[in-house]
Protein backbone atom coordinates (compact mmCIF):
# COMPACT_ATOMS: atom_id res chain seq x y z
CA UNK A 1 0.00 0.00 0.00
CA UNK A 2 0.86 3.86 -0.06
CA UNK A 3 2.66 3.72 3.28
CA UNK A 4 5.53 1.87 2.07
CA UNK A 5 8.88 4.20 2.00
CA UNK A 6 10.75 4.90 -0.78
CA UNK A 7 14.19 5.27 -1.68
CA UNK A 8 13.68 9.33 0.22
CA UNK A 9 12.33 7.86 2.95
CA UNK A 10 9.01 9.26 2.36
CA UNK A 11 5.63 7.38 2.08
CA UNK A 12 5.07 6.09 -1.66
CA UNK A 13 2.43 7.04 -3.62
CA UNK A 14 1.78 4.60 -7.02
CA UNK A 15 -0.37 6.27 -9.92
CA UNK A 16 -1.06 4.38 -12.90
CA UNK A 17 -1.53 6.60 -16.12
CA UNK A 18 -2.05 5.84 -19.61
CA UNK A 19 1.32 7.17 -22.25
CA UNK A 20 -0.57 9.55 -23.99
CA UNK A 21 -2.79 10.98 -21.18
CA UNK A 22 -2.32 14.40 -20.02
CA UNK A 23 -1.32 13.13 -16.37
CA UNK A 24 1.71 12.98 -17.52
CA UNK A 25 1.98 16.64 -18.16
CA UNK A 26 1.28 17.47 -15.02
CA UNK A 27 3.51 14.49 -13.01
CA UNK A 28 6.40 15.98 -15.28
CA UNK A 29 6.07 19.37 -13.73
CA UNK A 30 5.11 17.77 -9.79
CA UNK A 31 8.56 15.78 -10.55
CA UNK A 32 10.89 18.28 -11.75
CA UNK A 33 9.71 20.79 -9.18
CA UNK A 34 9.77 17.80 -6.08
CA UNK A 35 7.01 19.04 -5.07
CA UNK A 36 5.73 15.65 -4.08
CA UNK A 37 8.60 15.38 -1.30
CA UNK A 38 7.81 19.16 -0.52
CA UNK A 39 4.18 17.55 0.62
CA UNK A 40 5.76 14.93 2.43
CA UNK A 41 5.68 11.77 -0.46
CA UNK A 42 7.28 10.20 -3.49
CA UNK A 43 5.23 10.07 -6.40
CA UNK A 44 5.98 6.84 -8.27
CA UNK A 45 3.83 6.32 -12.10
CA UNK A 46 3.29 3.26 -13.89
CA UNK A 47 2.22 3.52 -17.83
CA UNK A 48 0.11 1.16 -18.63
CA UNK A 49 -1.31 0.73 -22.55
CA UNK A 50 -4.40 2.16 -23.55
CA UNK A 51 -6.82 -0.91 -23.66
CA UNK A 52 -9.75 -2.16 -22.72
CA UNK A 53 -10.84 -5.89 -21.15
CA UNK A 54 -14.36 -6.32 -20.49
CA UNK A 55 -15.50 -3.60 -18.46
CA UNK A 56 -12.30 -2.79 -16.95
CA UNK A 57 -9.22 -0.35 -18.91
CA UNK A 58 -5.98 -1.50 -17.76
CA UNK A 59 -5.02 1.28 -15.35
CA UNK A 60 -8.45 0.24 -14.09
CA UNK A 61 -7.22 -3.65 -13.53
CA UNK A 62 -3.83 -2.21 -11.58
CA UNK A 63 -6.03 -0.50 -8.96
CA UNK A 64 -8.37 -3.09 -8.72
CA UNK A 65 -5.21 -5.83 -8.42
CA UNK A 66 -3.46 -3.53 -5.55
CA UNK A 67 -0.54 -2.94 -8.01
CA UNK A 68 -1.40 1.12 -7.73
CA UNK A 69 -3.02 3.06 -5.32
CA UNK A 70 -4.28 6.38 -7.27
CA UNK A 71 -5.82 6.39 -11.14
CA UNK A 72 -8.04 9.46 -12.86
CA UNK A 73 -11.45 8.09 -14.04
CA UNK A 74 -14.90 9.45 -14.58
CA UNK A 75 -17.61 9.85 -11.95
CA UNK A 76 -19.67 7.88 -14.08
CA UNK A 77 -17.23 4.95 -14.67
CA UNK A 78 -17.24 5.13 -9.94
CA UNK A 79 -20.43 4.81 -10.32
CA UNK A 80 -20.88 1.82 -12.07
CA UNK A 81 -17.73 -0.26 -10.10
CA UNK A 82 -19.39 0.86 -6.90
CA UNK A 83 -23.03 -0.38 -7.95
CA UNK A 84 -20.78 -3.42 -9.36
CA UNK A 85 -19.51 -4.02 -5.52
CA UNK A 86 -15.78 -2.56 -6.35
CA UNK A 87 -15.42 -0.22 -3.54
CA UNK A 88 -13.67 2.79 -5.00
CA UNK A 89 -13.83 6.61 -4.37
CA UNK A 90 -12.90 10.21 -5.92
CA UNK A 91 -10.86 12.18 -3.47
CA UNK A 92 -10.08 15.38 -6.05
CA UNK A 93 -10.89 16.79 -9.41
CA UNK A 94 -8.34 16.26 -11.99
CA UNK A 95 -10.37 18.60 -14.71
CA UNK A 96 -13.07 19.29 -17.24
CA UNK A 97 -11.45 15.85 -19.24
CA UNK A 98 -13.40 15.45 -22.46
CA UNK A 99 -13.13 14.93 -26.04
CA UNK A 100 -14.02 16.33 -29.09
CA UNK A 101 -15.86 14.67 -32.23
CA UNK A 102 -13.86 14.88 -35.28
CA UNK A 103 -14.33 14.78 -38.97
CA UNK A 104 -11.95 14.98 -42.42
CA UNK A 105 -11.55 18.59 -43.47
CA UNK A 106 -14.39 17.91 -46.36
CA UNK A 107 -16.88 16.34 -44.54
CA UNK A 108 -20.46 17.22 -44.90
CA UNK A 109 -20.76 17.35 -41.41
CA UNK A 110 -20.59 20.51 -39.88
CA UNK A 111 -22.53 19.73 -35.79
CA UNK A 112 -24.72 16.86 -34.11
CA UNK A 113 -27.72 17.76 -36.91
CA UNK A 114 -25.83 16.33 -39.34
CA UNK A 115 -24.50 13.05 -37.67
CA UNK A 116 -27.61 11.20 -38.35
CA UNK A 117 -27.37 7.45 -40.14
CA UNK A 118 -23.18 8.43 -40.48
CA UNK A 119 -20.65 6.01 -39.15
CA UNK A 120 -19.25 6.77 -35.50
CA UNK A 121 -15.80 5.50 -34.37
CA UNK A 122 -16.00 5.69 -30.28
CA UNK A 123 -13.72 4.43 -27.59
CA UNK A 124 -15.86 2.28 -25.92
CA UNK A 125 -20.02 2.97 -26.05
CA UNK A 126 -20.01 3.18 -22.25
CA UNK A 127 -17.23 5.98 -22.63
CA UNK A 128 -18.10 9.76 -20.90
CA UNK A 129 -18.10 11.36 -23.99
CA UNK A 130 -19.95 9.09 -25.97
CA UNK A 131 -22.68 9.50 -23.32
CA UNK A 132 -22.96 13.47 -23.22
CA UNK A 133 -23.16 13.42 -27.31
CA UNK A 134 -26.08 10.74 -27.27
CA UNK A 135 -27.61 12.93 -24.81
CA UNK A 136 -27.59 16.21 -26.51
CA UNK A 137 -28.60 14.37 -30.07
CA UNK A 138 -31.42 13.20 -28.08
CA UNK A 139 -32.31 16.90 -26.32
CA UNK A 140 -31.42 18.70 -29.23
CA UNK A 141 -32.12 16.90 -32.06
CA UNK A 142 -34.68 14.33 -31.09
CA UNK A 143 -32.57 11.25 -32.24
CA UNK A 144 -30.24 8.48 -30.61
CA UNK A 145 -27.36 8.18 -32.46
CA UNK A 146 -26.93 4.89 -31.08
CA UNK A 147 -30.05 3.61 -32.35
CA UNK A 148 -29.79 5.54 -36.11
CA UNK A 149 -26.12 5.31 -36.63
CA UNK A 150 -23.28 2.81 -37.18
CA UNK A 151 -21.29 2.73 -34.04
CA UNK A 152 -17.64 1.35 -34.45
CA UNK A 153 -16.15 0.52 -30.94
CA UNK A 154 -12.73 0.49 -31.17
CA UNK A 155 -11.12 -0.05 -27.18
CA UNK A 156 -8.34 2.02 -27.54
CA UNK A 157 -7.57 5.65 -28.68
CA UNK A 158 -4.91 4.60 -31.57
CA UNK A 159 -7.28 2.25 -32.99
CA UNK A 160 -9.61 4.94 -33.18
CA UNK A 161 -7.91 7.12 -34.87
CA UNK A 162 -6.33 4.41 -37.35
CA UNK A 163 -10.24 4.12 -38.26
CA UNK A 164 -10.54 7.79 -39.18
CA UNK A 165 -7.44 8.20 -41.08
CA UNK A 166 -8.38 4.64 -42.86
CA UNK A 167 -12.21 6.33 -43.35
CA UNK A 168 -13.74 3.19 -41.76
CA UNK A 169 -15.73 5.90 -40.23
CA UNK A 170 -17.07 9.30 -40.56
CA UNK A 171 -16.24 10.97 -37.44
CA UNK A 172 -14.46 9.89 -34.18
CA UNK A 173 -15.29 10.98 -30.72
CA UNK A 174 -11.16 11.04 -29.81
CA UNK A 175 -9.75 12.24 -26.71
CA UNK A 176 -9.32 16.00 -26.24
CA UNK A 177 -5.35 15.79 -26.25
CA UNK A 178 -5.28 13.99 -29.44
CA UNK A 179 -7.38 16.51 -31.56
CA UNK A 180 -4.73 18.89 -32.09
CA UNK A 181 -2.23 17.12 -33.91
CA UNK A 182 -4.81 15.75 -36.32
CA UNK A 183 -6.51 19.66 -36.70
CA UNK A 184 -2.88 20.31 -37.43
CA UNK A 185 -2.42 18.24 -40.24
CA UNK A 186 -5.02 20.29 -42.19
CA UNK A 187 -6.86 16.79 -43.10
CA UNK A 188 -9.07 16.99 -40.38
CA UNK A 189 -11.18 19.23 -38.18
CA UNK A 190 -13.24 19.84 -34.76
CA UNK A 191 -16.37 19.39 -35.07
CA UNK A 192 -17.76 19.35 -31.30
CA UNK A 193 -16.10 19.87 -27.95
CA UNK A 194 -17.87 17.82 -25.14
CA UNK A 195 -17.40 20.20 -22.65
CA UNK A 196 -19.73 22.74 -24.94
CA UNK A 197 -22.27 19.90 -24.88
CA UNK A 198 -22.62 19.76 -21.19
CA UNK A 199 -23.93 23.33 -21.37
CA UNK A 200 -26.33 22.71 -23.73
CA UNK A 201 -27.69 20.22 -21.98
CA UNK A 202 -28.48 23.12 -19.10
CA UNK A 203 -25.57 22.58 -16.97
CA UNK A 204 -23.66 26.21 -16.32
CA UNK A 205 -20.31 26.04 -14.84
CA UNK A 206 -17.30 24.23 -14.70
CA UNK A 207 -18.18 20.42 -14.01
CA UNK A 208 -15.47 18.05 -13.13
CA UNK A 209 -15.29 14.87 -15.10
CA UNK A 210 -12.42 13.21 -14.31
CA UNK A 211 -11.24 12.76 -10.72
CA UNK A 212 -8.53 11.17 -9.23
CA UNK A 213 -9.44 7.60 -7.54
CA UNK A 214 -8.12 5.07 -4.55
CA UNK A 215 -9.62 2.25 -3.26
CA UNK A 216 -12.17 3.15 0.05
CA UNK A 217 -9.62 1.39 1.84
CA UNK A 218 -6.66 3.12 0.81
CA UNK A 219 -8.62 6.58 1.39
CA UNK A 220 -9.20 5.50 5.23
CA UNK A 221 -6.16 4.19 5.81
CA UNK A 222 -4.04 7.11 4.22
CA UNK A 223 -5.56 10.07 4.64
CA UNK A 224 -2.25 12.66 5.01
CA UNK A 225 -1.17 11.11 2.14
CA UNK A 226 -4.08 12.13 0.11
CA UNK A 227 -3.90 15.16 1.55
CA UNK A 228 -0.28 15.98 0.33
CA UNK A 229 -1.29 15.14 -2.46
CA UNK A 230 -4.10 17.18 -3.36
CA UNK A 231 -1.74 20.49 -2.41
CA UNK A 232 1.07 19.16 -4.38
CA UNK A 233 -1.29 18.86 -7.09
CA UNK A 234 -2.32 21.97 -6.36
CA UNK A 235 1.08 23.60 -6.49
CA UNK A 236 1.62 22.01 -9.81
CA UNK A 237 -1.30 23.58 -11.50
CA UNK A 238 -1.16 26.73 -10.41
CA UNK A 239 2.66 26.82 -11.52
CA UNK A 240 1.58 25.25 -14.97
CA UNK A 241 -1.16 27.74 -15.27
CA UNK A 242 1.64 30.40 -14.38
CA UNK A 243 4.96 29.09 -16.65
CA UNK A 244 4.94 29.27 -20.20
CA UNK A 245 8.30 28.01 -20.02
CA UNK A 246 7.87 24.63 -18.40
CA UNK A 247 5.34 23.49 -21.20
CA UNK A 248 8.31 24.17 -23.46
CA UNK A 249 10.05 21.19 -21.74
CA UNK A 250 7.29 19.17 -21.48
CA UNK A 251 6.88 19.53 -25.35
CA UNK A 252 10.37 18.52 -25.62
CA UNK A 253 10.56 15.52 -22.62
CA UNK A 254 7.20 14.01 -22.61
CA UNK A 255 4.97 14.60 -25.91
CA UNK A 256 8.23 13.33 -27.99
CA UNK A 257 9.28 16.74 -29.47
CA UNK A 258 6.16 17.62 -31.28
CA UNK A 259 5.39 21.03 -33.48
CA UNK A 260 5.76 23.53 -30.63
CA UNK A 261 2.79 25.24 -32.03
CA UNK A 262 0.45 22.01 -30.44
CA UNK A 263 2.30 22.12 -27.18
CA UNK A 264 0.72 25.69 -26.83
CA UNK A 265 -2.34 24.97 -28.10
CA UNK A 266 -2.33 22.04 -25.51
CA UNK A 267 -1.10 24.03 -23.08
CA UNK A 268 -4.06 26.64 -23.44
CA UNK A 269 -6.98 24.12 -23.59
CA UNK A 270 -5.20 22.02 -20.65
CA UNK A 271 -5.26 25.63 -18.53
CA UNK A 272 -8.86 25.59 -19.40
CA UNK A 273 -9.51 21.77 -18.48
CA UNK A 274 -7.85 21.48 -15.38
CA UNK A 275 -9.75 21.85 -12.15
CA UNK A 276 -8.65 22.55 -8.15
CA UNK A 277 -11.58 23.68 -6.47
CA UNK A 278 -13.70 20.83 -4.69
CA UNK A 279 -16.56 21.75 -2.70
CA UNK A 280 -20.24 21.02 -2.43
CA UNK A 281 -20.78 23.34 -5.02
CA UNK A 282 -18.47 21.09 -7.35
CA UNK A 283 -20.18 18.02 -6.31
CA UNK A 284 -23.67 19.65 -7.17
CA UNK A 285 -22.78 20.85 -10.06
CA UNK A 286 -21.84 16.97 -10.94
CA UNK A 287 -25.06 15.92 -9.77
CA UNK A 288 -26.72 17.98 -11.59
CA UNK A 289 -25.02 16.37 -14.97
CA UNK A 290 -26.24 13.48 -13.87
CA UNK A 291 -29.45 14.33 -13.36
CA UNK A 292 -29.76 15.64 -16.81
CA UNK A 293 -28.13 13.07 -18.52
CA UNK A 294 -30.33 10.41 -16.42
CA UNK A 295 -33.25 13.17 -17.48
CA UNK A 296 -32.56 12.76 -21.47
CA UNK A 297 -31.54 8.97 -21.89
CA UNK A 298 -32.16 6.82 -18.33
CA UNK A 299 -30.46 4.43 -16.73
CA UNK A 300 -29.47 2.49 -19.56
CA UNK A 301 -27.72 5.54 -21.06
CA UNK A 302 -25.53 5.95 -18.20
CA UNK A 303 -25.24 1.88 -17.13
CA UNK A 304 -26.43 3.18 -13.62
CA UNK A 305 -29.63 5.54 -12.49
CA UNK A 306 -28.03 7.07 -9.05
CA UNK A 307 -24.61 7.61 -7.78
CA UNK A 308 -23.81 5.75 -4.67
CA UNK A 309 -23.05 7.09 -1.35
CA UNK A 310 -19.45 7.17 -1.01
CA UNK A 311 -18.72 7.85 -5.16
CA UNK A 312 -17.16 10.82 -3.59
CA UNK A 313 -14.58 10.61 -0.20
CA UNK A 314 -16.77 12.87 1.89
CA UNK A 315 -13.38 13.75 4.03
CA UNK A 316 -11.72 15.70 1.41
CA UNK A 317 -14.54 17.78 0.24
CA UNK A 318 -14.02 21.50 1.80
Amino acid sequence: MGTKEGTTGLPVLRAAFEPTGSPRWFVYAMKKLELDAKHGFDLQITLVRDQITGAFQSFEVALKEGAVDLIDIDWIVIGRHRTDGLPVTAFFPYGRIAGGLVVPSDSSINGLQDLRGKRVGVVRLRDKNWIILRAACIKQFGFDPQQENTVVEALSKGTLAELLTSGQVDAALQWWQLIPPLVATGAYRRVVDVLDLIADLGVEGAVPITLFTVTDEFAKRNPELLRGFVRAFCDTADYLKANDQIWVEIGEQVMGGIDPRIVTILRDSWRRRVMTAWDGSTVRQIERLFGELLKVGGGPLLGIDRLPPGTFAAEFIE
